[in-house]
């Protein structure tokens, strides 16, 4: 039995640079772990199943589901006769812009990984990840990246830290492919100028957070306009920069002090918003609590 925690991710960048003719979008983007984490305990079965089970009811939990894919890829692969027995534990809310689901099965691939002794390296479990999704790749590595290409050109950055993030996820959900269906060629290559890879290198952590920018909040705002109601009350109480991350719905602030990071809490809160975290950053995508191999 192997237990992992899945961190959730933000984007402190995303712009697009352009549409690929298989429909894909090219993507410019900085992606950040944070300690909002799931839980993933897999067991090795005599059968040959792949059983999910998931704590949030909303979550199919059969091939629809990115755990039971990632399993199904590495039965397969790897000529694996016995089953799994999958259970999630959610705390990551789905259809957020948080990589909830493409953590979960990178936590599976990188669990699978050691149950079954592949001695797969990163990017033979990356690989795999990509067939699944985008973000998959990031999450089994984890921490601060330059995500090219559709998300699957990693290159790794200097640690961005910062211990103050509120997370607020609206009372709706977006689909990514609607959100990326919705670009138009004007909205490409928005933020050529950004210098925030220069500014975390430098470990001018202020100024990056500041540099903060997201192509897809054009999408999503006309739509949902409450996004902008949530970004400025986090501004107007302290936040240094307020953003949607992803193709949303979640907004992240990044605050300087934990005081100013509870006054917006607590205003958010009294506004009947229930999906409200707190978070700071991690250097990781996967972390293996329990390793007990019979």
């Amino acid at each position: 039995m192997i237990k992992l925690y899945s961190y959730g991710k933000i984007n402190l960048f995303l712009d697009i640079e352009g549409k690929l003719p298989n429909g894909y979008h090219l993507i410019k983007t900085i992606m950040q772990s944070i300690d909002m984490h799931d839980e993933i305990i897999i067991e090795e079965l005599q059968s040959n199943e792949i059983i999910i089970e998931c704590s949030e009811k909303s979550i199919p939990t059969d091939k629809r589901n990115t755990c039971y894919k990632a399993s199904s890829i590495i039965k397969e692969k790897y000529n694996i006769p016995n089953g799994i027995f999958i259970k999630i534990n959610k705390n990551i809310p789905s259809e957020a812009g948080l990589a909830g689901g493409s953590g979960n099965s990178a936590a599976v691939i990188k669990g699978l990984n050691k149950l079954w002794n592949l001695n797969m390296n990163n990017n033979e479990m990356m690989e795999i990840g990509l067939k699944i999704g985008a973000d998959v790749p990031f999450c089994i590595m984890g921490g601060t990246y330059l995500a090219e290409g559709i998300g699957e050109k990693l290159t790794k950055l200097e640690d961005f830290i910062w211990d103050n993030i509120l997370i607020a996820k609206p009372n709706f959900s977006m689909s990514t492919a609607f959100v990326y269906q919705e670009l138009t060629q004007n909205d490409y290559n928005s933020y050529t100028n950004n210098h925030m890879i220069k500014l975390i290198k430098e470990h001018k952590y202020n100024d990056a957070a500041i540099s903060t920018a997201n192509t897809l909040e054009k999408v999503v705002e006309k739509i949902h306009p409450e996004i902008n109601n949530i970004k400025s009350i986090m501004k107007e109480n302290g936040a240094i920069s307020s953003m949607m991350t992803g193709s949303g719905s979640a907004i992240f602030g990044l605050f300087s002090d934990e005081t100013s990071l509870d006054n917006a809490f607590n205003i958010l809160k009294k506004k009947s918003y229930t999906n409200i975290y707190k978070s700071k950053t991690v250097n990781k995508g996967i972390d293996y609590l329990v390793w007990n191999v019979l």
